[in-house]
């Protein structure tokens, strides 16, 4: 059996919950129906170790060494920003550390390498030298996403370096996948990239894991976000609390996951918080709310929230970018809503149910249909055994 090794810059959770770790724990878990695969990641200042999911499917999480601190000082120079977490990678690579003793002695018994980022590109010091398949399993077109969503100066000062990178990846990669039409172009055009050695692996769901909905009794219409701390679903919030919530005083807005943490001292009487919330939580407050609501004004790839929104059967009120790279037809499958007038179509479409649950139930055969993770899987499965020598 062949073995994949893959490099991430971040570690998977089990259960996963966020939008990165979902993708990156089923698709490896799928195709562990058909490889051996070993995920090499890094903590957080977490426990580090091997994490074994099954007897063929493993993670190697690896603990940040103390030079990943003394990069941080010397990089960062008391500055926060999100941007820094990615670039310090980058520079990390460049030394000895063990993440790099980890990838080197992996690589020896693996037979393919997975890149889920450009952001650890530099460990792989056997690109191009040698005859082991690589791949590009993007969860965005990386530097289009960090062009458009990075803020802070001296991060946007590493943009050049980001771009070689992922156009050195893209160029040695003997496949790349990328999540939505619009980004295979995008790799396509910006990289010259051949066409035929670009696929699509958008992101998925599985359509049998939502608990079964019940009727509601609440007698205002619950709408519900979830996102992890990261800048657009940050912004998606700061929309929510200062637009939403006072245009549509009858509606109780539910937000979850990490993209509540900054917003700790906000207080309003129709917003509630809950913090990051466990797998169970989220599959109960799925069948809880009444709408589901995204108000994403920018990002890349996919969005999953979206995906397990439609696939659980919740009316969707989405931006175009909260629903982008899944073909979705307004009023068909979900409401389509903008800045400026988000608020208004809520108020003019919760209360009609009848309306709302024949939409939502097109919307998630379309979803079921077309977005499951093994059905996704096995498409990268037969696109990598296309590459391999016979």
């Amino acid at each position: 059996m062949k073995k994949i090794l893959v490099l991430n810059h971040f570690p998977t959770v089990y259960p996963p919950t966020s939008g990165g770790t979902l993708r990156y724990f089923h698709i490896y878990n799928e195709l562990s129906l058909y490889y051996d695969v070993t995920l090499l990641s890094q903590t957080d200042w977490r426990k580090g170790g091997v994490f074994q999911f099954s007897s063929r499917y493993r993670e190697y999480k690896v603990k940040k060494d103390p030079l990943h601190k003394q990069i941080i000082q010397d990089f960062q120079n008391g500055e926060e920003a999100y941007e820094f977490a990615l670039i310090i990678n980058v520079e990390l690579s460049k030394h000895p550390s063990l993440y790099k003793n980890y990838f080197d002695d992996l690589y020896r018994t693996s037979d393919i390498i997975i890149h889920e980022s450009p952001y650890l590109l530099e460990y792989d010091r056997f690109l191009g030298l040698d005859d082991k398949p690589r791949i590009y399993n993007s969860h965005n077109h990386e530097y289009l996403l960090a062009n458009q969503i990075w803020k802070n100066q001296k991060a946007r000062n590493s943009l050049p370096s980001i771009y070689k990178l992922e156009k050195k990846l893209v160029e040695y990669a003997d496949l790349v996948f990328a999540t939505s039409e619009i980004e295979r172009d995008n790799f396509i055009s910006m990289y010259k990239k051949d066409p035929k050695k670009v696929k699509l692996a958008p992101n998925g769901i599985y359509p049998d894991e939502w608990l079964q909905n019940k009727e509601k009794s609440k007698l205002m219409p619950s709408a519900f976000f979830i996102g992890s701390d990261y800048p657009p679903n940050i912004e998606a919030v700061d929309y929510i609390i200062h637009h939403l919530a006072d245009k549509c005083p009858d509606i109780e807005f539910i937000i979850a996951g990490g993209c509540c943490n900054s917003f700790s001292t906000i207080k309003k009487t129709n917003v509630k918080f809950l913090g990051r919330i466990h797998h169970l939580q989220k599959l109960k407050l799925l069948t809880d709310v009444d709408i589901a609501i995204n108000p994403m004004f920018s990002g890349a790839g996919v969005n999953l929230k979206s995906l397990e929104f439609l696939s659980a059967g919740i009316p969707l009120f989405s931006t175009h970018c909260g629903v982008r790279g899944l073909s979705l037809i307004d009023k068909e499958h979900y409401i389509h809503a903008e800045k400026e007038d988000f608020a208004a179509k809520i108020n003019q479409f919760c209360h009609k149910k009848i309306y709302l649950n024949e939409m939502s139930s097109r919307g998630q055969k379309y979803i079921n249909a077309n977005f499951s993770w093994s059905l996704i899987a096995r498409s990268i499965y037969e696109e990598i055994e296309g590459i391999l020598p016979v």
